[in-house]
């Protein structure tokens, strides 16, 4: 995430944005203004740590996750994500030089056991461990990687970009802070952006309490990303589903039936079932009951462009 396609133009950036904890500076020929052989290319950026300490916990990280850095410059997401949150961290870098220092800067803070670092194309890197990924790279690097990073993270893998966005994907939660170090230490507000891998909940679905009780539910989902509108059918009435949701495995919806008994659902994905509960609220009775549906038939890819 210490790294961004950029034009020749941007050695200006590296010039001014020196890893605040290098152990020493890029030599002059590894910060040449020729464009590498392959496109999109990118160059060292360092983001401040207090930055990177924001953007792991917009992430939630834990002692349970491994943080992956695509272009890691210095390691000092890894490192970080280690030191201050006992998760697992790896980093890939093009540079060789970059990925010796962060070796040498995770021995140097104990965390070599939990962190590893490679040389290595990002565009090449198998993402299908990582449970976080974060970046700080160009726009048009981050499009060749989003087939990627979806077709190989799991559901609910968070993605962290830092500065930049993706096309159609529309973030979870956004924060914005201020940095002292950007316009050559004029400083300036970067925002860093949260996706969750949403599992694929489109399609017809029939569904009804486990134990048999309540009406069954038939749904219809259209999904698009983690974004979704549904109708249904539940005691041969129409119903509509409202506060629709999906995070990772998990959808989240509310159904009323023609007795105005509400149900509130929250239930995971399993394969072409979903198993959960429903919170039952009717006059004064409040009750919970397992709930479960199969999917009856698919429904157009969620992850398709407008």
């Amino acid at each position: 995430m210490n790294r961004r396609d950029c034009l020749a133009s941007g050695l200006a950036l590296l010039a001014a944005a020196k890893p605040a904890w290098a152990s020493e500076p890029l030599p002059d020929d590894e910060a040449s203004d020729e464009p590498p052989s392959k496109e999109p290319f990118s160059l060292f950026v360092a983001t401040p740590e207090r930055a990177v300490i924001r953007m792991l916990e917009l992430a939630r990280v834990t002692s349970n996750d491994l943080v992956l850095d695509l272009g890691s410059g210095d390691g000092r997401i890894p490192i970080v994500a280690a030191r201050r949150y006992g998760a697992r961290g790896r980093g890939v870098d093009i540079n060789p030089r970059l990925v010796e220092q962060s070796v040498a800067e995770a021995r140097r803070q104990d965390v070599a056991g939990r962190v590893r670092f490679e040389t290595g194309d990002v565009m090449d890197t198998d993402v299908s461990a990582a449970t976080v990924v974060t970046m700080y790279l160009f726009p048009a690097l981050i499009a060749r990687l989003k087939p990627k990073l979806w077709s190989q993270l799991k559901p609910g893998a968070r993605i962290v970009v830092y500065d930049y966005s993706m096309t159609e994907w529309p973030a979870e939660e956004a924060l914005t802070l201020y940095v002292p170090e950007r316009y050559l230490g004029r400083g300036g507000d970067v925002t860093a952006r949260l996706w969750v891998r949403p599992a694929d909940f489109s399609g017809r679905w029939f569904g009804m309490m486990e134990a048999g009780s309540g009406l069954p539910l038939e749904l219809s989902i259209d999904q698009r990303y983690q974004r979704i509108q549904g109708t249904g059918r539940m005691g041969g009435a129409n119903v509509d589903l409202y506060n629709a949701h999906v995070q990772g495995p998990t959808i989240e919806f509310l159904v009323e039936d023609a007795a105005r008994t509400r149900y509130e659902i929250v239930a995971r994905l399993e394969g072409n079932s979903m198993r959960g509960e429903a919170r039952i609220q009717g006059g004064t009775e409040n009750s919970t009951a397992a709930w479960m549906a199969r999917r009856v038939a698919s429904g157009l890819p969620i992850d398709r462009p407008v």
